[in-house]
């Protein structure tokens, strides 16, 4: 167990890292937020035109297709793999249990 010094006011074993769940959940949270400030910058930016050339710089919601296909892409992928390796398991299992059926179907088989 862990023993907690609350401090002159009370409130100092708040702040401390010592038996706290916030470096395990920054871990967690800080990527996500960078990736969501990254997708807000990213789909709310205005499509801006280069002064010199007029040609436009391909800045706004045109390039949302492109994150999202990206984004089914590994998604698809990894539910199918998440998928596949389930199904194997549970086959290794159901012949382990065959095989232990009839293990112990022929033990009982040679006491009589």
């Amino acid at each position: 167990m862990i023993s907690y010094d609350a401090g002159k006011f009370g409130l100092f074993f708040i702040l401390q890292l010592r038996g706290s769940v916030l470096p395990k959940a920054l871990r967690f949270a800080v990527p996500n937020a960078v990736l969501a400030v990254v997708c807000h910058l990213f789909l709310h930016s205005e499509t801006k035109v280069d002064p010199d050339d007029g040609a436009s710089l391909l800045l706004g919601m045109g390039n949302v297709s492109v994150m999202w296909s990206s984004y089914t892409f590994v998604l698809g992928f990894l539910i199918v793999f998440r998928n596949n390796q389930a199904y194997q398991r549970f086959w290794q299992g159901a012949v382990t249990v065959s095989e232990i059926s009839g293990d112990w179907f022929d033990a009982i088989s040679c006491l009589f």
